[in-house]
């Protein structure tokens, strides 16, 4: 939240700035770049986990042998 508040440059500036000025369609803009970044990242990193983790069992063999 102090990045978001106390930056003077990137997306959170951009997005506080479209706050100050009640400009509805930047802050959206924002957010949505923002949950399109998370999504993306949170994807990458199931996928590099699920890559390097293959020794470890799943939930579905963990929930059907208990």
């Amino acid at each position: 939240m102090g990045e978001y508040l106390g930056s003077s440059a990137g997306l959170g500036y951009k997005i506080h700035e479209a706050e100050s000025v009640f400009d509805v369609t930047g802050v959206f803009s924002g957010m949505l770049i923002l949950t399109i970044f998370v999504i993306i990242l949170d994807t990458l990193v199931t996928m590099i986990e699920n890559r390097l983790l293959v020794w470890r069992p799943g939930q579905a063999s963990t929930s059907a042998n208990g």
